[in-house]
């Protein structure tokens, strides 16, 4: 996987960062958030394929549970390509799995990538681990989908802290609320990273709809690439 953000071929490139579990990630989320990132990811592509037949779609995920397999899912459904960060070596990131049914489902979504990245972190440290996966994660993307609860962060390497470093470095996030997946926001690069971004970061986000990320995306593939 490059660490380019800007490759010379046309390409998109679409992260994600957002709860893995209950609370955050209700149950009963699960489902309407895939069915309505099903709708945003093809949207997305019809998007792209329109500005640029020749675009490269690709989804950049670490396949934790919850919300980075949800929308790895819905873009291999809407014909992205997978690329995967792991934290660790691929032994160490499963025993993060409780459920053999869970390292089950990371082993065929990893089966179906057509990049693998794993990152050298150290067991004894997770949450750095976990952070320099989303850092690189963050280096190598257009555009950021956040499934996030809109909490201040409780650590390092959690969603809240991607999405305000997303922020600050003017990567497109658009934000989706776990339990009101329709009622979206989006933050759009404006120049200079926002001063303050760690108390404002909500004000940079503006409410949004299908549209209103499809307009985003025909903007950054219609910029000229840095």
């Amino acid at each position: 996987m490059s660490p380019a953000r800007h490759p010379s071929s046309p390409c998109l490139r679409i992260g994600v960062s957002g709860h893995r579990l209950p609370p955050k990630l209700p149950e009963e989320s699960e489902a309407p958030l895939r069915a309505h990132l099903d709708r945003i990811l093809a949207a997305i592509a019809a998007a792209a394929r329109k500005a640029n037949g020749a675009t490269e779609l690709i989804i950049i995920s670490s396949l934790a549970e919850g919300s980075d397999r949800i929308v790895a899912e819905a873009g291999l459904a809407a014909g992205f390509a997978l690329q995967v960060v792991l934290p660790f070596v691929r032994a160490e990131y499963e025993r993060d799995f409780e459920t053999q049914m869970s390292r089950r489902e990371f082993e065929a979504l990893l089966a179906r990538a057509g990049d693998v990245l794993e990152c050298d972190g150290a067991a004894d440290q997770r949450p750095r681990a976990y952070e320099a996966a989303g850092l690189f994660m963050l280096a190598n993307i257009e555009l950021l989908i956040a499934i996030w609860d809109g909490a201040v962060a409780a650590g390092i390497g959690g969603t809240a802290q991607i999405v305000e470093r997303a922020v600050a470095d003017g990567i497109a996030v658009v934000w989706i609320e776990p339990t009101h997946p329709n009622a979206m926001q989006i933050s759009r690069p404006s120049g200079a990273a926002p001063a303050g971004v760690r108390t404002g970061l909500k004000s940079t986000f503006r409410p949004a709809d299908v549209a209103t990320i499809t307009r985003a995306v025909e903007d950054i593939l219609t910029s000229p690439r840095q």
